[in-house]
């Protein structure tokens, strides 16, 4: 297997920006940004992997390119933002996505998010913050659960601090079904145009 960590400037949030690119012996790359997959292609010869990330409270769009390189590993990448290349010819050594200490308490809540055992998932969730507080996706699923339960202003702060801590974005934020009750709150439109950062307290209570 290859195995890559960009490290990227935080651009407006809290964190910095952690791009990690895995390669299987099989041909399949998953490219994940700050935990989350965002990309996962077959390919034996490069591809091109497109994400979107929030910096200073705007979508910024990157593309990532695999391919195939003349040095020790065989492979090599290169990082676009917005269309203009920040990054050329990074190898991509042989190693693996090195295992995150939280994981198995994650796995557990999810598996209560998806079974709608919501205030079990909830009490999991908040033990994981209690070993990784700086962990944007616990704060993005906690706020699915807020959401499903109707506590718009706990779930409009959870969707906050994980915008802050890199994982969320416009497009999970737009499109996960398990938030459209709090996409449907009349302070939405306003917090949406401010980053995730701003919302009336009045509104969502």
């Amino acid at each position: 297997m290859y195995y890559l960590k960009i490290e990227l400037p935080a651009n407006g949030s809290i964190r910095p920006n952690i791009i990690e690119v895995t390669n299987s012996w099989t041909g399949i790359e998953s490219i994940f940004v700050n935990g989350i997959l965002v990309s996962k292609k077959g390919s034996f010869f490069g591809t091109h992997h497109y994400f979107t990330l929030t910096e200073f409270g705007r979508p910024t769009r990157y593309t990532l390119t695999t391919k195939f390189a003349m040095n020790q590993y065989g492979v090599a990448i290169d990082l676009s933002r917005n269309g203009i290349k920040i990054k050329e010819n990074i190898p991509v050594p042989y190693g693996k996505k090195p295992s995150n200490p939280t994981s198995n308490i994650k796995k557990g809540a999810m598996k209560k998010l998806k079974d709608f055992d919501l205030e079990g998932a909830l009490l999991d969730f908040e033990y994981a913050l209690e070993k990784n507080s700086s962990d944007g996706e616990i704060y993005f699923h906690m706020a699915c659960a807020y959401s499903i339960l109707e506590r718009t202003e706990e779930g409009f702060y959870a969707l906050a601090k994980s915008v802050d801590l890199g994982y969320a974005n416009n497009d999970t934020i737009l499109n996960h079904d398990m938030l459209a009750y709090l996409r449907m709150n009349e302070a939405f439109e306003d917090f949406l145009n401010s980053g995730f950062q701003e919302y009336d307290v009045l509104l969502v209570r």
